[in-house]
């Protein structure tokens, strides 16, 4: 913006100034021309009313001598008999029509001006009085004149440029510092705040972004108090849901129940202290690390037994070793399970799935998960909050934005039994 404002003000100023000026250096060469003239006139008349007086050819070779004596403008006399008195300039055609008694401007050698005045003698003859200006006269003075009113226009066009160099950083430093706090509040920092300041309009806004930024910051608090309530209010059915698993006859299924029981807990203690400190931001690549392998192994053994009891073929490839990501342990089973629970969300009982782990570029790792339902509508990922069945169309969106974070991705297709094929790759811990 300064820089189009300084163009704006250059562009502008300079033509007033070439308006103004040219005008200006024609008046100041035109004066010039004419001072320089009327002084030659002046001396021509001067010398013809004394020609007017004298007859005496000395006396006036005299007159002649004395006007040429130190002046910049020689002057010649030519007598009837056309003998030439001073400069040495030679008779010509206007030396014969001033003969005639008139006075006249002529042009001279090099763009220079001759003067001639015819002075009639009765009884004498006709005399003519001829005073030559050069043309370095007609401009003296002239060029120094131009390169003033050059300076002092180049001088107002760099005033001008200033001055809207200046305007435009008391506008553009305010912007420039909105635009830094807007980008704030863009990244999650909500503390951020604008000093209202430059021209009315853009303190106004401002300060309209100061009251977005308060209204933004009571909606979050509002909303994690509304999270952490409504969290809350499931500890009792989880509390009637351990009563109920302290009641079963199999040890085995008290123990499993319980083990759900308490990883729900878990979850549900999580999201009520985040949602009450406000401490959930949206991760960065390279946050936190887990073990891709040992999760995937780990919520295999709960989803196992449900998909025995609808009678679905699972299988699973992982490597041995670690497949260290940039996923925290809690983010990654929550990833998994909901990957799974899509497959027993959306397919029928039955349906094979399988769960596998691929090695990827650049120390990255793939959890891929297949099955043998009716797919994806166009074999592309859902937006979110859309779901075909009975889900809320959230868990595939979770497990995105846990890919982006570790600096991975999201892809989807179809397998090879004709059903859903999810691939979500995941960085390495430390972002590379």
């Amino acid at each position: 913006m300064r820089p189009r404002l300084a163009l704006t003000a250059a562009a502008v100023t300079s033509m007033i100034v070439l308006a103004f000026c040219i005008p200006l250096a024609r008046l100041i060469q035109v004066v010039a021309i004419n001072r320089a003239l009327d002084a030659a006139k002046l001396e021509s008349r001067s010398l013809a009313g004394a020609l007017g007086a004298v007859t005496d050819t000395n006396t006036v070779r005299q007159l002649v001598q004395q006007t040429n004596a130190g002046n910049p403008r020689p002057t010649a006399v030519y007598l009837p008999d056309n003998t030439v008195l001073g400069a040495p300039i030679p008779v010509d055609a206007e030396v014969e029509l001033a003969r005639q008694g008139r006075s006249f401007t002529a042009a001279g050698p090099k763009g220079g001006r001759d003067i001639l005045v015819g002075v009639v003698t009765p009884g004498e003859g006709a005399r003519v009085v001829r005073v030559r200006v050069a043309g370095a006269l007609l401009n003296r003075g002239v060029h120094r004149a131009w390169t003033i009113i050059v300076a002092i226009g180049a001088l107002v066009v760099v005033i001008a440029v200033l001055l809207a160099d200046r305007l435009g950083q008391s506008i553009v430093t305010p912007m420039s510092e909105l635009l830094s706090v807007t980008r704030l509040l863009q990244s999650g920092d909500l503390q951020a705040r604008v000093k209202p300041a430059g021209p009315p309009e853009v303190e106004e806004v401002g300060i309209a972004v100061n009251d977005l930024a308060e209204r933004i910051g009571d909606l979050l608090v509002a909303e994690r108090e509304a999270a952490a309530d409504l969290s809350h209010q499931l500890r009792t059915p989880l509390t009637v849901l351990r009563l109920d698993a302290e009641g079963l006859e199999s040890p085995m299924d008290r123990v499993r129940i319980a083990t759900d029981i308490d990883r729900l807990e878990q979850v549900v203690t999580r999201v009520i202290e985040e949602s009450r400190d406000g401490s959930r931001h949206e991760s960065r690549p390279g946050q936190g690390r887990s073990d891709l392998g040992r999760a995937v192994r780990h919520r295999l053994t709960f989803w196992s037994v449900l998909a025995k009891d609808q009678g679905r073929r699972v299988s699973s490839s992982i490597p041995n070793g670690s497949q260290a990501i940039a996923v925290s342990a809690a983010d990654l089973d929550v990833c998994i399970d909901a990957l799974i629970n899509n497959v027993f969300t959306h397919t029928p009982s039955g349906a094979p799935f399988s769960v596998d782990v691929l090695p990827a570029f650049n120390r990255r790792w793939t959890l891929v998960v297949q099955d043998g339902g009716p797919g994806l509508p166009g074999d592309s990922l859902p937006d979110r909050g859309t779901s075909s069945g009975s889900g809320t169309g959230l868990g595939l969106d979770i497990v995105r934005r846990a890919a982006e974070s570790s600096g991975g991705s999201v892809s989807s297709g179809r397998s090879l039994d004709g059903g859903a094929r999810i691939e979500v790759t995941f960085g390495p811990p430390g972002g590379t």
